[in-house]
């Protein structure tokens, strides 16, 4: 996979538009505005990013992007939190559309908790451009293997073995 990039958002909600404007620019060469995995990638990462904010602890959200022959791949890490990713099934409370929105929409999800404490949240949307075929550059590197604990494929989501209170 190519990776398009990293950014670093400030944690507070009113940078999520940030994030999503950085996405926009490095999806439309690539796919074009009016190509569905264009605005469900920016959906799903305005989802991810606006649960890292709220539910993870420190300053700083990072968020990288990576396109490969058939999926486009959002990475959303942040400081970690008291909670992990898992779905809330209320459907008359006013939180807890995230993760049944992201498991409609991308081909595959997942979390991991890295051994500094941070949890990075991840999605991957498939798409039927063709990746840029420029020369590769030093950032063209793939993604870091994925544990498959917190992964859910296929647009199920997966009962969690975690119990927590909030939703993420």
């Amino acid at each position: 996979m190519k990776h398009l990039g990293t950014c670093v958002i400030p944690s507070t909600p009113k940078n999520v538009v940030n994030g999503r404007r950085w996405l926009l620019e490095r999806l439309e060469p690539l796919l074009g505005a009016e190509h569905s995995a264009y605005d469900d990638s920016v959906l799903l990462l305005s989802e991810t990013l606006t649960n890292s904010i709220v539910h993870g602890n420190g300053h700083l959200v990072e968020v990288d992007a990576y396109v490969g022959t058939a999926n486009v791949r959002i990475e959303v890490t942040d400081e970690g939190g008291s909670t992990v990713p898992h779905h809330v099934d209320d459907p008359d409370g006013e939180h807890g559309r995230g993760l049944p929105i992201l498991s409609m929409l991308a081909k595959s999800w997942g979390f991991e908790q890295l051994d500094d404490g941070r949890l990075r949240v991840w999605f991957e949307v498939p798409h039927t451009a063709p990746p840029d075929t420029r020369a590769s550059r030093p950032e063209d590197v793939p993604p870091p293997p994925r544990p498959r604990d917190g992964t859910h494929e296929g647009g199920t989501l997966a009962a969690n073995t975690f119990a927590h209170s909030d939703d993420r």
